[in-house]
């Protein structure tokens, strides 16, 4: 079973692995078993010699030039930095796979958190701004000719093509992005970037963080990058600290520079962690495409898109608006006493006119083909979450399509498209009504996605 996304693993799964890693390694498998995946990764562990080894396979479509992480990690090794040994790597069966030594320790980011205090939370918080600092001391020339080592990309011109394919008609998302734009960070060297560097992709044991896995973003780019990522809500895994769930930012930022990180001011981490939950909503929709486009059929990856909503809700907290406590209660309200059963629900509802995507029609769907596969206890778990969020929505869709329309008809534009338009141009941001109109939508929306993501302590603006 794969652990993560909890579909059934065969043996021919297993003895492929196990072919690729020795065709790479050269060495005797004596077993293997499945880890925690990912959308562009299989994970295994693979036994040889009386020791474990970790290997890493391209998911179908989604596959990284491992070959290159590769070569990054023998370099990063070589600069004593927190990474898995790297053993070998190759694509001796038309995909590419990594093998590096396998270290000790939990990754999911939960189970660290629950394992930690309050002091245990701040002694990973420093383990983790001095890893940062420790790879944005990595001087260029050790990368130069890896492909990494590409001049940096405007990551706000890179994901506003994703927007305007995606979400041309999500307003929220494109407030966000013309504050990025007008609220630049201030200047500082280009370093390398792990490009996902938070909770997750960190291996502790015992409270102790001990090495940095899943390079396979990495780039050249800001300082302030990664440390921003790092206070992504979606990253503190319930968590009271903004930064990791485990300290705020300021503690963050005092641990960064003293392990010999360069200044960074609580404005440009701001922009930073403004531009990752900007990014991490955008990078939800492509994971509902992949399977609306059929690259993939997952359930769990489309119901990922509608965690969209959750960014839209944290860009605005972030961006100044605070929700109405007695709306919430009012709006939760609503949800609770017209809530009815999935099986009630007709044919008819493929799109409720709610504004939340992907659509009830695309989920119904999906849940159809799940469905008709072998389920694990995990994946009956997603069916029946999906099922539940079907429900609410069909419970609200009447009164919350209608607020919908009320709310355009207020700002006097004909659509949400339009709408968008007008503030990546500049000329709605002066409306003192915006940023109050957009929150009572996105509080529609996210008590449909997430009931219990407003308020919730890790809710930190």
């Amino acid at each position: 079973m794969d652990p993560e996304r909890g579909k059934v693993v065969t043996v021919s799964d297993a003895e492929r692995i196990e072919k690729e890693f020795e065709a790479v390694t050269g060495f005797v498998s004596t077993g293997s078993t499945p880890l925690a995946g990912g959308a562009s990764r299989v994970t295994w562990e693979v036994r040889a010699g009386g020791d474990r080894f970790v290997v890493q396979a391209a998911r179908g479509d989604t596959a990284r030039d491992m070959l290159g992480e590769f070569e990054l990690l023998q370099v990063l090794a070589r600069e004593g930095l927190p990474v898995p040994e790297p053993i070998a790597a190759g694509s001796p069966d038309g995909r590419a796979i990594l093998v590096s030594a396998r270290v000790a320790g939990e990754t999911l980011g939960g189970r660290v958190l629950r394992a930690l205090d309050e002091s245990g939370r701040a002694a990973l918080a420093r383990d983790f701004a001095k890893a940062a600092a420790d790879i944005h001391r990595v001087g260029t020339p050790s990368v130069a000719g890896l492909a990494v080592a590409a001049e940096p990309v405007d990551q706000v011109d890179a994901y506003r093509d994703v927007r305007l394919a995606l979400a041309p008609d999500r307003p929220v998302l494109a407030l966000a992005e013309w504050w990025l734009r007008n609220h630049p960070p201030e200047a500082a060297p280009t370093v390398l970037c792990h490009g996902d560097l938070r909770l997750g992709n960190l291996i502790v044991e015992d409270g102790t963080l001990r090495a940095v896995i899943d390079w396979e973003l990495a780039h050249l780019g800001h300082p302030a990058e990664d440390l921003g990522w790092s206070c992504v809500r979606a990253w503190r895994f319930g968590g009271q600290g903004a930064a990791l769930g485990c300290v705020d930012r300021e503690t963050l930022l005092a641990d960064y520079e003293r392990f010999g990180g360069s200044p960074v001011s609580a404005d440009t981490l701001r922009h930073h962690e403004v531009l990752g939950t900007w990014k991490w909503g955008l990078m939800c929709l492509l994971q509902a495409e992949a399977h609306l486009s059929g690259v993939v059929n997952d359930l769990e990856m489309l119901a990922i898109g509608r965690r969209v909503v959750e960014n839209e809700y944290d860009l605005l907290r972030l961006l100044g608006w605070r929700p109405d406590p007695d709306v919430v209660s009012e709006r939760g309200a609503e949800i609770r006493e017209m809530d009815r059963p999935v099986a009630s629900l007709g044919d008819g509802l493929s799109g409720s006119g709610t504004g939340i995507v992907p659509t009830i029609g695309a989920l119904k769907d999906a849940l159809v083909g799940e469905s008709e596969g072998e389920s694990s206890d995990y994946r009956r778990r997603l069916q029946r979450s999906v099922s539940e969020m079907i429900a609410r929505e069909a419970s609200v869709a009447p009164r919350v399509s209608t607020r919908r329309v009320e709310r355009l008809v207020e700002l006097g534009v004909p659509d949400h498209g339009r709408l968008a338009e007008e503030i990546s141009s500049g000329e709605r941001i002066a409306d003192a009504r915006l940023l109050d109109l957009l929150g009572d939508e996105v509080l529609d929306q996210i008590l449909v996605v997430n009931p219990g993501y407003v308020g919730r302590v890790d809710d930190i603006a």
